[in-house]
């Protein structure tokens, strides 16, 4: 019988935006990928979450900042 090794190439990629250019993280695990996606929302960024094979997933709105009085 044979073991069977999963790949360790990345599974998902965040585009994350403020503007021009972009930055790209890589992720193998979902869970991670999407709290991480979340932070970068939550910071002001825009994310695009893909699969590694270059499908749209979901998409992260930038949160917007309140600045205080």
């Amino acid at each position: 019988m044979t073991s069977v090794q999963r790949s360790t190439s990345p599974t998902i990629l965040l585009r994350i935006s403020a503007g021009d250019p972009y930055m790209h993280r890589a992720f193998n695990d979902f869970t991670l990928a999407v709290r991480s996606a979340e932070a970068f929302a939550g910071a002001g960024f825009a994310v695009s979450m893909v699969s590694a094979t270059g499908r749209f997933l979901m998409r992260f709105d930038p949160k917007p900042r309140v600045r205080p009085r």
